[in-house]
């Protein structure tokens, strides 16, 4: 059976993982300030501003959830 504190750091993990989509982003973003390419540089520019807050308040949601459930859990009263 699989624990509870598996679930949540699990789900964290995976919530970090989907924040990796950014070095791709980051790549194509500098390949369009390289070759000049300005439309492109915008565009890569916007859709970074635009994802960040939900990648970003997925993982700190996780990781809130998982501090809940890993480390609030051990804390005696």
């Amino acid at each position: 059976m699989i624990s509870k504190e598996w679930i949540a750091m699990n789900a964290l993990e995976e919530a970090f993982s989907e924040i990796t989509a950014f070095g791709f982003m980051l790549e194509q973003l500098q390949e369009a300030v390289d070759n000049s390419d300005d439309v492109a540089t915008v565009d890569i520019t916007a859709a970074l501003n635009a994802f960040y807050p939900v990648y970003s308040n997925n993982w700190d949601k996780k990781f809130k959830a998982a501090w809940k459930q890993v480390i609030d859990d051990e804390v005696p009263n």
